[in-house]
């Protein structure tokens, strides 16, 4: 992120402010865009009739025969067919199911974390291809008023250029910014895709954050944002205007980032990194002077540098 353009930006919104203001001038942004996710015989007949014949044929002639005929035929044959036909057959399989192209979101997560660490161990440079800031949705509510927004609205154009100049990075400065080595919990992105693009794999990635419900203060790792995407460092804003320009509430607010990556399919290594970040810089208040007041301002940013690896 280009910090020293964003913080010459911010100062000279500021600068416009004392000049042109001096009284407070309020604009409400509403607060709930802010976020805040189960069996027997006849026994009559049998004494009177056969009692002493029956007694002495009954068992010479049947009891041998059945106790002898139904362990034979029927107990082995059920007991050794079972394990033998079913069980080899399910336990082969599942295993060869799981290869080729990650396609839940969890298996793209995962793959993108292995890519992102080989990286971090095998570049051998990264380069910033590309780099451009603009005013994202043309968000820029300073007070409601048509001519200090006017102003600065001009000053942004002179801040907020296109860069294709080639500059030498590392690994740890590529979001998340300060981590070579990444695992991302699948709950804090709202998805994750990859598409077969024939020598190499595109995958995007998307925050949770919208421009209903943005996502406040991201953090490298612990947030949606934070996870996939450069960020704003609203201290960087607060320590460069120091002893200057007092703001209280400083937050950033980001609605749905995304990262795009290629990664060759043959080596598992990324190769192209693509940016999409939107954020808006909020004050809830700002103080110049000591005197002069602004409430509940918005600047709308959005960074989209892009990069590439070589190994």
């Amino acid at each position: 992120m280009n910090a020293k353009k964003i913080l010459a930006l911010a100062l000279m919104v500021i600068m416009v402010f004392t000049c042109s203001a001096c009284t407070t001038i309020e604009l409400v942004i509403p607060v709930g865009n802010v976020p805040a996710v189960n069996t027997g015989a006849n026994t009559d007949t049998a004494p009177s009739q056969t009692t002493p014949e029956a007694t002495t044929q009954a068992p010479v002639q049947t009891t041998p025969e059945a106790t002898t005929q139904a362990p034979v035929q029927t107990t082995p044959e059920v007991t050794t067919q079972a394990p033998v036909q079913t069980t080899p057959e399910e336990t082969t399989q599942a295993p060869a199911a799981s290869t080729g192209m990650p396609s839940s979101k969890e298996e793209v997560i995962k793959y993108y974390c292995d890519a992102y660490n080989k990286m971090a161990t095998e570049a051998k440079s990264v380069t910033r291809t590309y780099d451009n800031t603009t005013n994202y949705k043309g968000i820029l509510n300073i007070n409601n008023n048509s001519t200090l927004q006017g102003l600065a609205s001009s000053l942004m154009t002179q801040f907020m250029k296109e860069n294709t100049e080639q500059v030498a990075f590392t690994v740890a400065d590529l979001p998340p910014e300060g981590h070579t080595t990444i695992n991302i919990d699948p709950s804090l992105l709202s998805s994750a895709t990859c598409t077969d693009k024939g020598d190499y794999y595109e995958i995007v990635l998307k925050s949770t954050g919208t421009d209903d419900n943005y996502e406040v203060d991201s953090k490298p790792l612990t947030g949606s944002a934070g996870s996939i995407g450069p960020l704003l460092d609203p201290e960087d804003v607060s320590s460069a205007a120091a002893g200057v320009v007092k703001f209280d509430g400083l937050h950033a607010w980001y609605a749905t980032c995304t990262t795009t990556v290629k990664v060759d399919k043959a080596t598992g290594r990324i190769t192209d990194f693509e940016f999409n970040s939107p954020c808006i810089l909020h004050f809830d208040q700002v103080t110049a002077l000591g005197f002069i007041k602004v409430q509940n301002c918005d600047i709308g940013l959005l960074f989209q540098p892009k990069y590439t690896i070589a190994y």
